[in-house]
């Protein structure tokens, strides 16, 4: 329109792994039932928005999340498909971000390739197009890695007491924060400053 300032929203892609020390369906039961997310994801607070806490295909929940020291985040998502015990797909619907994401998972020697792929995530909010013009997809990957994916092997593989005690949370925040201070390193040097 005419006068009118039109943004248009970059996608974003990116794809966070990890070898989980668990068979491929521990894996898989694990990420279909939300009432486990809270015992290894610390960061982000996972919600269904219906009866039951197993996803499945047409379920919707949220997210709640924000980094140490950060901003609250609040974001929808929809389970589209789920290929049993390969992949669960689905896709950001509101709030803060939009745009198709997935768990898969692949039987590998020491257990479990164990993914979480952004396959085309837009911001839907101001603050979130900031938030991805200062890190890009680089918060995304720290925190996936430092706390979903290492939360998840740890309380798969039994490396810890309890999934959700507060010596593991405070373990998570300082390895993000000390995540995010070196891609902010890498930005400021690859902008040469």
């Amino acid at each position: 329109m005419k006068g009118e300032l039109v943004r248009e929203s970059l996608e974003y892609r990116c794809r966070d792994e990890r070898i989980v020390g668990a068979s491929r369906v521990r894996c898989f039961e694990t990420l279909m039932d939300l009432s486990t997310y809270s015992r290894w994801w610390t960061l982000v607070t996972v919600t269904p928005e219906g009866p039951g806490s197993r996803l499945r295909p047409g379920a919707r929940f949220r997210f709640v999340g924000a980094r140490p020291g950060g901003e609250r985040f609040e974001w929808a998502a929809d389970v589209l498909e789920i290929e049993e015990p390969s992949r669960i797909e689905l896709s950001y619907a509101g709030g803060e971000y939009v745009g198709r994401t997935a768990w898969e998972l692949q039987a590998v020697r020491d257990g479990t390739l164990v993914a979480y792929v952004y396959r085309g995530v837009r911001a839907n909010s101001q603050r979130s197009r900031e938030h991805f013009a200062r890190w890009g997809t680089r918060y995304h990957s720290v925190a996936m890695k430092e706390d979903a994916l290492a939360g998840l092997a740890r309380l798969l593989e039994g490396s810890g007491t309890e999934g959700d005690d507060e010596a593991w949370r405070r373990v998570v925040q300082r390895r993000v924060a000390a995540g995010m201070l070196r891609a902010q390193t890498l930005t400021i040097d690859s902008a040469g400053r």
